[in-house]
């Protein structure tokens, strides 16, 4: 049974430290299906456009580890 995530390219989610923190907020850059039995998203840091990272969307849709933001809300871009 294949599951569908709501992630997009062009969403941004907020690292969460603790569910009362935020770390980093991260921008999708491209979604990874093709190749993996999970989908992976590629995001990079919006105050650091040249740190980027890998991770499965799964992890990202987990509201214990990050959580969607507004683009607004970043107050950049």
């Amino acid at each position: 049974m294949t599951q569908k995530f709501r992630v997009r390219e062009g969403q941004r989610y907020a690292q969460r430290l603790s569910t009362q923190h935020r770390v980093a907020v991260w921008k999708v850059g491209s979604i990874l299906s093709s190749t993996v039995a999970i989908p992976h998203a590629r995001l990079i840091n919006v105050q650091d456009p040249l740190q980027t990272k890998t991770i499965s969307c799964t992890t990202l849709v987990n509201q214990a580890y990050y959580e969607l933001v507004a683009e607004s809300a970043t107050g950049i871009g």
